[in-house]
């Protein structure tokens, strides 16, 4: 039996709904990423200091410390798609957790495309085993039963890795 743990950060509850339908389906532990400072509520500021974020590195401080990993044999971590990119909360974390030898998977939410996503989050998980991931396009507005649909999809491939 794989020992799994859902690392999440959600601004708008999105990701964090995707989260706990995972954590349900897998009985993994979970693990919220929060920041110390709060983003701005209007979408163009935060567009703005999300921007000024990935262009300067100044990536933002987590309010709690990173879980111990080291008894997870499946890490799944969820991010919202923010400059066609990881969010900078999650980029913070992953330039923090060790994943040596670990499987890692990322799924994430978006409105638009997910341009670099995928290769920026493998480049960024250093020392793990990078398995495929799955993207949820407006997973609010989705027809009742395709997330659950695409979650067990890519649940099974992963069980198979």
């Amino acid at each position: 039996m794989t020992h799994k743990i859902i690392i999440y950060y959600s601004l708008t509850g999105n990701t964090k709904s995707i989260a706990e339908k995972i954590q349900k389906k897998t009985g993994g532990d979970v693990f919220e990423i929060e920041t110390v400072r709060t983003y701005p509520s209007e979408y163009s500021a935060l567009t703005e200091e999300a921007k000024r974020e990935l262009q300067t590195g100044d990536l933002p401080a987590l309010k709690k410390s990173l879980p111990d990993m080291s008894s997870y044999d499946l890490i799944l971590v969820g991010s919202p798609v923010w400059w066609y990119t990881v969010s900078t909360p999650v980029m913070s974390f992953l330039r923090q957790a060790d994943f040596a030898g670990k499987k890692v998977s990322a799924f994430c939410t978006h409105e638009g495309g997910i341009g670099k996503f995928s290769p920026d989050f493998k480049e960024q998980t250093k020392n793990a085993v990078v398995l495929e991931g799955l993207d949820l396009y407006k997973p609010r507005q989705a027809r009742k039963g395709e997330i659950d649909k695409a979650l067990d999809s890519w649940l099974s491939k992963l069980r198979e890795k």
